[in-house]
């Protein structure tokens, strides 16, 4: 054993072990149930890391950990727009099976005269639908993940 000298006049034996450079200070801790723990032991054993910290550690360091942010808003109105998708195909189902009828018991001849009734609300009807087609698509873009 080496003796240092602390000033004081005498000699004092250096024991231990030396300090580390970068010491481990910081302690974070976890709670486990049975069935939890079990699965953690057994990563723990198939690892091949001699103590828990480090596997601990290590899973956490080093794996990429995936944040995933849920914008609740967007969420809602994209649910919504679904439903005027869904909304949109049943007036399309309505409409031609009305037609169909139509077509069937007066002749198309004077279905040609009623379509031109309905010919504007129509195509308003259509321009409705792409104009929301395409609000869709660019908050799909915009706000949820890919």
């Amino acid at each position: 054993m080496e003796h240092v000298n602390n000033g004081a006049g005498r000699l004092k034996k250096k024991r231990g072990r030396k300090p580390k450079a970068d010491k481990q200070t910081y302690r974070h801790m976890i709670r486990l149930n049975n069935k939890d723990n079990e699965r953690f032991l057994s990563l723990f054993s198939k690892s091949g890391h001699k103590s828990k910290s480090r596997f601990i550690a290590d899973c956490v360091l080093n794996n990429p950990i995936k944040i995933v942010s849920i914008d609740k808003p967007a969420i809602d109105f994209i649910m919504l727009l679904s439903q005027f998708f869904v909304q949109f195909r049943a007036i399309k189902t309505n409409y031609n099976q009305a037609f169909q009828v139509l077509i069937r018991n007066l002749g198309e001849e004077k279905i040609h005269s009623m379509m031109k009734i309905i010919e504007k609300p129509t195509l308003d009807f259509i321009l409705l639908k792409s104009r929301i087609e395409d609000l869709y698509t660019q908050i799909r873009e915009r706000c949820l993940p890919k």
